[in-house]
């Protein structure tokens, strides 16, 4: 089966929803999926497996694997010859809650590896998803990963070759139940918001990659019209980063959810995708607190992706083909085995199957929010300007900009127009933009923007009062050393030495606390 016949029918009737006789909450999920999607009941498969994330290789050859197959075969929706599949109906399988996520190491298995294999990879633990990708497929070799026919493929070729397989899962069956929820509610009029990525600038040969990936992700999604920040700092975004209505998020490197997403007050966009890219990134995702899958669907994201095991960079999916192919209106399993260079290996795609956060143009998006009066006209717009500065047509552009900034009183399209405005016309913009910034850490960044442009309209006086406004509100943490750094300098160079000294005084303090809490 290929992606262009998929389009030609209902995607839906080509799932099988698989949940865990094991888990309560498993059934439940699986009938409330196949209801909201119109998948038919006749196409959920009831399994009975120990209910437990990491399970053995026996356990999954004889309580997923062979139900699995027995089950299409009896349904009629696979036709085997030799134990392999010469014909199969469905091209993609949704795991529900409960079903494990890990096959442990099997160090009972014997099979004849290929010489060839480099010593690392000659290992059979994998994630249940990407070994059951290959169940038409019969006899594959279990050590290693197996090279995925449709990586970067046009068309991909499904059934009888391969499987799409994602999970509805997390920390609880409430937060699996959500990612249903959100993805149909955003499908009506497209994911909208902001993009950010976290790169490392790092030049090391083998990670460069992972930058590369990052970087040419976020060329896409500014070519798509969203408004993207990439950071190339090797730090991670800290804690009190201002990073709002977060769409998209991608980065690296650490073993732990951490930075903005571990702050209460912080939320994903409904619709949101996101990943972090590290070995375990998805080791456990019944967890809101531990590795990185679980969390950042805790917080709001509607899909997120990881690893259970080690699987090295070059085979974990290639961010830079995701996203140009989730953003052409690929479903999100499309886009992520796609993406996916081996089968058999460590990935997990978490989040509904048939998700497709990016098939609605941006001109249908607007004209569907306009109907409905939807308050995220705002974003639409946003995206409309900026594919119009894409094209060179800035006069258009900020005409539209300042035009639906008045008419929603969207701080998101004042804080752009101020952008837009000329040096000597932006204080008022910025200003404009502050009094209805509403969220606090937006309030901070376009509060950054207005003491910049004081400073370059020839007004230090007004621009140290929003440093030290902001200095008060945000006493610790990146933002004060970043507040107070720029006040120091600007007094300094206002000729201002007692300012600057009351100032550097607030810095040191700053950063000896920082220092006796990192020694505790």
């Amino acid at each position: 089966m290929t992606s262009v016949a998929l389009a030609a029918e209902d995607p839906a009737r080509r799932v099988l929803i698989v949940y865990n006789a094991a888990e309560p909450a498993s059934e439940p999920l699986a009938r409330y999926y196949a209801a909201h999607r119109n998948i038919p009941t006749n196409q959920i498969c009831r399994v009975n497996v120990r209910n437990a994330e990491t399970i053995t290789r026996r356990e999954y050859n004889e309580q997923i694997r062979d139900p699995l197959w027995k089950f299409l075969v009896a349904g009629g929706w696979l036709y085997e010859l030799g134990g392999k599949a010469i014909e199969c109906r469905i091209d993609c399988l949704a795991l529900m809650y409960g079903m494990p996520l890990r096959i442990d190491a099997d160090p009972t298995l014997k099979e004849v590896i290929p010489a060839t294999m480099p010593q690392m990879l000659r290992r059979n633990e994998a994630a249940v998803d990407s070994e059951l990708t290959l169940l038409p497929a019969g006899g594959s070799l279990l050590t290693g990963w197996v090279v995925n026919p449709n990586y970067n493929a046009r068309i991909l070729r499904l059934g009888a070759t391969m499987l799409l397989v994602g999970r509805l899962d997390g920390a609880t069956p409430a937060i699996a139940r959500q990612l249903i929820d959100d993805a149909i509610a955003t499908e009506q009029y497209g994911l909208l918001g902001r993009c950010y990525f976290d790169s490392r600038n790092i030049q090391e040969p083998g990670y460069k990659i992972g930058d590369e990936w990052l970087k040419t992700a976020a060329g896409l999604f500014r070519a798509a019209g969203y408004e993207t920040e990439l950071d190339e700092r090797p730090e991670l975004f800290p804690a009190d980063y201002p990073l709002t209505d977060a769409a998209v998020y991608a980065g690296w490197y650490t073993g732990g959810v951490t930075g903005p997403f571990r702050r209460a007050d912080f939320r994903f966009r409904r619709g949101a995708v996101a990943y972090h890219i590290h070995s375990g990134s998805a080791a456990s995702v019944r967890t809101e607190s531990a590795y990185w899958t679980g969390p950042l669907l805790a917080k709001g994201a509607a899909v997120s992706f990881g690893n259970v095991y080690e699987p090295y960079l070059a085979y974990t999916p290639h961010l830079d083909k995701f996203f140009k192919r989730l953003l052409d209106g690929a479903t999100y399993l499309e886009a992520g085995w796609s993406s996916q260079p081996g089968l058999s290996w460590q990935t997990t795609f978490l989040g509904d199957p048939l998700y497709r956060p990016f098939a609605v143009p941006v001109d249908e998006q607007i004209r569907r929010l306009e109907h409905d009066h939807h308050p995220d006209r705002e974003w639409a717009y946003l995206r409309q300007v900026n594919l119009l500065l894409t094209s060179g047509k800035t006069n258009a552009a900020v005409k539209l900009c300042q035009s639906q900034a008045l008419t929603l009183t969207s701080p998101v399209l004042m804080e752009k127009l101020a952008d837009l405005l000329p040096a000597s016309e932006q204080v008022a913009g910025y200003e404009a933009a502050l009094k209805i910034a509403g969220d606090s850490y937006r309030y901070f960044r376009i509060a950054l923007k207005l003491a910049t442009a004081y400073s370059a309209n020839q007004k230090p006086k007004q621009a140290l009062a929003v440093y030290e406004g902001l200095a008060a509100t945000h006493p610790q943490g990146r933002n004060a050393r970043l507040v107070l750094q720029k006040a120091r300098d600007l007094a300094k160079l206002s000729g201002a030495p007692d300012q600057a000294e009351k100032f550097q005084k607030q810095l040191d303090a700053v950063v000896a606390a920082e220092m006796n809490e990192k020694k505790q």
